[in-house]
């Protein structure tokens, strides 16, 4: 019996102590776990904090004085800058050298890039220039008046030219050589209005006003030239009752055209079919394309309920499939749209506003001086600022 009483008492004491042991243990975990909870808070609201702040101020990186006519237009590429106006273009690397120059005199000078060739001719004139990295590589004389113009990657140049009622769209390569020519009249096609080519320079999409009846529509209308026995024969053609002032190739077999009410999308590889057709109630204000993605920005119309602000504009952005990926709305009564794969950037003569695609204002600013443009840069945090005087990058702070 008192065997029994001493090996209970020491089984007691054992699961006592087992007991403290464990207890001392959880708690132990528990401080780690509470330790871990609040440092992955801390973490978690750090990285929040960073990517939801709004700044409201910003410093200078690099300043460049403007020496070129203040009417010159900036197109920004990853090696570096083309400038372009009524008296040349030139190209400057990163390094601030220009690499290349070129002097010419154009009334309406109009330019397209595309891969490594950039092309620069005159509205109601007969010449383009076509370049590539390493600058001129040719002077094409056109038959009759340009109006628009599109450059693929291969140095593959199209034009509509107009003169009067009798109009034409040509295909040249880049020795100017005349690869395909389209008939237009406003009886028979219509007014063509702009056009989109490949990037391979196979296919082409030409948009034509077509006045039937005293009523205006549009024709877009697609031509594949890479069978050269039916490239002269449409692959496509579609009529609606708005008009559409933007179309372009946005991947590689996929159109977009983006009217006054709505866009739509096309499959484009060797015949074309509609993909999406999207119509809005309410005219659209401005229109924004991206590497992957565009946008739609229009009035407003919600009506606001009782103790309810309304904000005046409504975004909406797409993949290119047609599918809205986010929607945002905002107030600020903007003149021009810049924007990135990541963020659009709305200004007027001295305020801008910088939104992600997801509608997050990270950027806010009144501006002391007037903005000509604003680019987004290709670091994050950095746009590039003209003004009267100065090419500046800046950076948010």
């Amino acid at each position: 019996m008192e065997k029994i009483r001493v090996y209970m008492s020491k089984l007691k004491n054992m699961t006592t102590y087992r007991l403290g042991k464990l207890k001392t243990l959880v708690g132990e975990h528990k401080k780690r776990a509470a330790i871990i909870l609040i440092v992955s808070a801390m973490l978690v609201s750090g990285v929040l904090w960073i990517f939801l702040r709004t700044y409201h101020d910003y410093s200078v990186v690099l300043s460049v004085a403007r020496n070129s006519d203040t009417s010159a237009k900036y197109y920004f590429r990853d090696d570096g800058m083309l400038c372009y106006s009524k008296d040349g273009i030139s190209f400057t690397n990163k390094k601030q050298e220009v690499v290349w120059n070129q002097v010419f005199g154009m009334a309406s000078p109009k330019m397209s890039t595309c891969g490594d060739y950039i092309s620069v001719g005159d509205v109601g004139a007969n010449s383009v220039y076509v370049f590539n990295g390493k600058g001129l590589e040719g002077k094409i004389a056109l038959e009759k008046p340009l109006q628009d113009l599109r450059i693929s990657k291969q140095g593959v140049l199209a034009v509509i030219l107009s003169d009067g009622d009798a109009n034409q769209i040509n295909l040249y390569n880049k020795e100017g050589g005349i690869l395909a020519s389209i008939k237009a009249t406003i009886g028979s096609t219509g007014y063509p209005l702009t056009l989109a080519l490949s990037e391979d320079g196979t296919r082409l999409v030409i948009n034509y006003i077509v006045i039937d009846g005293g009523k205006v529509h549009s024709r877009i209308v697609f031509y594949n030239f890479s069978n050269k026995e039916t490239s002269s024969e449409p692959v496509g053609n579609f009529e609606y009752d708005q008009l559409f002032p933007k179309i372009e190739f946005v991947e590689n077999n996929t159109v977009l055209a983006c009217g006054e009410k709505g866009f739509n999308t096309y499959y484009f590889k060797d015949v074309a079919t509609e993909k999406v057709n999207q119509t809005f109630d309410r005219e659209i204000k401005s229109v924004f394309v991206t590497d992957n993605r565009f946008g739609i920005i229009m009035k407003n119309d919600q009506e606001a309920k009782e103790g309810e602000t309304i904000k005046k504009y409504v975004t909406y952005i797409y993949n290119f499939s047609g599918s809205r990926v986010s929607s945002f709305r905002f107030d600020f009564d903007y003149k021009q749209v810049a924007v990135s794969d990541t963020e659009i950037i709305l200004y007027d003569d001295q305020e801008c506003v910088v939104y992600t695609h997801r509608g997050h204002e990270k950027f806010q600013y009144i501006f002391d001086h007037s903005i000509e443009n604003i680019f987004p840069s290709n670091k994050s945090g950095e746009y590039i600022l003209f003004d009267a005087q100065n090419i500046q990058i800046i950076r948010v702070k």
